[in-house]
């Protein structure tokens, strides 16, 4: 009896969130402010496959994808079915946009300028490319503030950024070894955007899960990267597509 008792507190204990004397002294908002500076601009490019789930609007779409990332705003992205048939192809220079669709035949190829509304139109998610990429290199962007602040999490657990400038407020969330675990951003106490890293890898510190979520868009975006490459020079044709034989072409506004 002695002995359940025992295990049913260490169960117990373990449960209980980190408190701030387990943190010992919070950081000052000025180390987390440099922390952050330091970090910025440190992943150019990413080459990785993705396991992408994606609802809008109560629709739901799952796909495996093929990306790649170039700060600042170059991107391609093949798409394929869980049966591995490629269905969309997408391309980015940041000026120009271009989109193979093989969901018929023949297939339909487009081209036009590489505007948020073109974006939105293949991609869902509403989000400017360039605000977009710097989530998916694990920078999210830090918006105008003029007041800064350190804080616990309601559960203890995370170490939060507190930024508010007017009437917006952005929080970057930190596990204890200081590596960056989400932000939020809010209007007049309204959440507009959440981002949460998870699955950090130690061999190279970059997320492995990425959730973003868009509340007023009904937008929940989760991608699970595999066979990860970070700063490796990537051929900038690979951000350019040619229309393939036999499609049909259609220009973009």
């Amino acid at each position: 009896m002695k002995k359940l008792l025992f295990l049913a507190l260490v169960v117990l204990t373990a449960c209980v969130p980190r408190g701030p004397e387990q943190w010992g002294s919070l950081p000052g908002d000025a180390d987390l402010l440099n922390l952050v500076a330091q970090r910025s601009g440190e992943i150019k490019t990413l080459d990785t496959a993705a396991s992408v789930h994606l609802t809008s609007h109560g629709k739901y779409y799952s796909s495996q994808q093929f990306l790649l990332l170039e700060r600042p705003d170059r991107l391609r992205a093949d798409v394929l079915t869980g049966f591995g048939q490629l269905v969309l192809q997408l391309t980015s220079d940041g000026d120009q946009l271009a989109v193979f669709l093989n969901t018929e035949v023949p297939g339909r190829f487009l081209s036009g300028p590489a505007t948020y509304e073109n974006f939105l139109r293949f991609i869902r998610v509403p989000l400017a490319p360039r605000e977009l990429l710097a989530i998916l290199l694990y920078d999210p962007p830090m918006r105008a503030f003029d007041k800064s602040r350190v804080a616990l999490s309601e559960r203890g657990d995370r170490l939060l950024l507190i930024l508010t400038g007017g009437d917006s407020r952005q929080e970057l969330s930190f596990d204890s070894q200081r590596r960056l675990t989400g932000c939020r951003y809010y209007w007049q106490e309204t959440l507009q955007l959440s981002v949460e890293y998870d699955d950090i890898a130690e061999e190279d510190g970059f997320p492995r899960q990425l959730i973003v979520e868009i509340p007023e868009e009904e937008t929940r975006l989760k991608l699970s990267l595999s066979e990860v490459v970070l700063n490796e020079p990537i051929d900038p044709q690979r951000f350019r597509l040619s229309q393939p034989e036999g499609s049909l072409f259609e220009a973009l506004p």
